[in-house]
């Protein structure tokens, strides 16, 4: 009988599918959070140059927004994400949005007295 030969195959692991899940979900943001400092470090190089560098550069292009309830609007454009994302099949996608979603709606019952939510108060 051998002991401490280390992580073979006759090995017991707690794995789950939620670990898995999790794992997939921070693999994940790991990639946004190097995405977003790639941007970052970008606009930062792009604000150090030269104004007349900058002059060269096309215009961005800006998203007009007319809505007074924009996290309204955030809430419907998720939902439809959602809807898109399921029909696709991706579970990683689904998980991803179903966190936001969830972060949104806290955002918008915040907002809001229950009364507002429909719920009655005596």
């Amino acid at each position: 009988m051998q002991f401490g030969v280390g992580w073979g195959a006759d090995t017991m692991r707690n794995d789950t599918p939620e670990d898995a899940t999790s794992l997939e979900l921070l693999a994940e943001m790991r990639a946004m959070i190097d995405a977003a400092r790639e941007v970052i470090e970008v606009s930062q190089a792009t604000r150090d140059q030269p104004a007349e560098d900058l002059a060269s550069e096309p215009e961005p292009v800006e998203f007009p927004i007319d809505s007074s309830d924009l996290l309204g609007d955030i809430s419907d454009n998720l939902l439809v994400a959602y809807q898109l994302a399921k029909h696709d099949g991706d579970p990683l996608t689904v998980a991803l949005i179903e966190k936001v979603l969830f972060h949104v709606g806290r955002r918008l019952a915040r907002g809001m007295s229950p009364a507002d939510a429909g719920i009655p108060c005596h």
